[in-house]
């Protein structure tokens, strides 16, 4: 299918790092909607706490889908 540079994927690796994205770029834009309407004051703090915690969660499913290659 494609390389990521350090190994090979296969389709179904593709498709699950395809879907986690889509879904973590959902809630991210969701919950950012949602701090901005409950207290606009504190988006930018939240934006900063947000960025890095979905970061981790996308970069353990990508280690997930290399590692059980």
């Amino acid at each position: 299918m494609g390389s990521d540079g350090l190994i090979e994927l296969d389709q179904s690796c593709w498709s699950a790092l395809a879907k986690y994205n889509l879904v973590l770029a959902t809630l991210f834009g969701v919950v950012l909607l949602v701090v901005r309407q409950v207290d606009p004051q504190q988006a930018q703090l939240f934006l900063l706490v947000e960025n890095g915690v979905l970061a981790l969660v996308f970069g353990a499913i990508q280690t997930y889908c290399w590692i059980s290659r």
